[in-house]
């Protein structure tokens, strides 16, 4: 063969292996920077996020609170032991918020079930610690959770004795009060009594004849009256009005609180001579039969400094209206 033609064809398939090699080369440097420029992309998306993960889940007030918000509550008050207390950040009250969203929700039917006891011994502890405000509306929580349960009956009674414990206390401390200021009252009244008064009457005229005499006779002048004191009957009646010293406010039905009801009563009662209350009745209330029954238990708790009547301890009637508001 000659050797023009070879080395042209030498030529003509060099230039096509060095368009192949050109092409693959450009087709890997294509490769080379979609890669590059995908990597960078993705450290940038991972930048923004990393913020955003280390800040954890934000919470806005606005927000709604769903289920699984309510439950994590629940849960964190559970991991800390705030089964009853404080209000508003309690096992008990986020559970059953769950409730109020989900009626039939099963988690929080079954942990209301399992920690009752555990806040039933959290209210008794409450109880003997002489918190009776606290223990009352602790009682009324366990009474949202378990309403038919009987250990709220134990612990009502509970309440309700150390509450008259007491109150047999304060009647003692009082009687004695009372006691004391009457000894000393009595007292003071022997050492400021005044000496009866005596009445001066003029002497008789001298039996022995006077002589005639120029000079005037001068004739005695009359002893001024002595202001008799007025008789104890005619003396006027001094009154001092009770004053209230201790009281109890009333308990808030769980059926109206639970349907937002308000109210008053107008309560009518006898503050007696030693301070306590007797004979309260219900005058009017609006609603009728709603809040009767706890108004007059709170009144017939209240201790009073009782009136007087001529500085001796007498009984008074009384009327007070208790305003119910949620």
């Amino acid at each position: 063969m000659p050797a023009a033609p070879l080395q042209r064809r030498t030529q003509g398939a060099t230039r096509y292996v060095l368009l192949i090699l050109l092409a693959l080369f450009a087709c890997a440097g294509g490769v080379i920077v979609w890669l590059l420029r995908g990597a960078g992309s993705n450290e940038h998306v991972v930048q923004e996020l990393a913020p955003v993960a280390d800040a954890g889940q934000i919470h806005r007030a606005d927000m709604p609170v769903t289920t699984a918000d309510l439950l994590l509550h629940a849960r964190d008050a559970m991991a800390q032991q705030r089964l009853l207390a404080p209000a508003g950040n309690n096992a008990i009250e986020w559970y059953l918020k769950v409730l109020k969203q989900q009626p039939d929700n099963q988690v929080a039917q079954d942990a209301l079930r399992e920690i009752f006891p555990f806040a039933a011994t959290a209210a008794e502890q409450t109880i003997g610690q002489g918190n009776a405000a606290e223990a009352q509306r602790e009682i009324d929580l366990l009474s949202k959770a378990d309403p038919t349960n009987y250990t709220l009956t134990i612990l009502r009674a509970k309440l309700q004795a150390q509450l008259q414990v007491a109150e047999d206390q304060q009647r003692r401390e009082q009687q004695q009060a009372q006691a004391t200021a009457q000894k000393q009252q009595a007292h003071t009244a022997s050492v400021t009594t005044p000496f009866p008064s005596v009445a001066v009457t003029p002497a008789p005229p001298s039996a022995i004849s006077q002589p005639a005499s120029p000079v005037k006779r001068t004739e005695p002048e009359p002893a001024a009256p002595v202001a008799a004191r007025p008789a104890p009957a005619a003396e006027a009646v001094a009154a001092t009005a009770p004053v209230l010293k201790r009281r109890i406010e009333p308990y808030y039905p769980s059926d109206a609180r639970r349907t937002r009801r308000q109210g008053w009563v107008d309560v009518r009662f006898v503050v007696e001579a030693d301070g306590s209350v007797s004979r309260a009745s219900v005058i009017d209330a609006d609603p009728k039969n709603v809040f009767d029954r706890a108004a007059l238990s709170a009144v017939e708790r209240w201790q009073f400094t009782p009136g007087t009547r001529n500085g001796a301890p007498a009984s008074a009637e009384l009327r007070q209206r208790i305003e119910f508001r949620l």
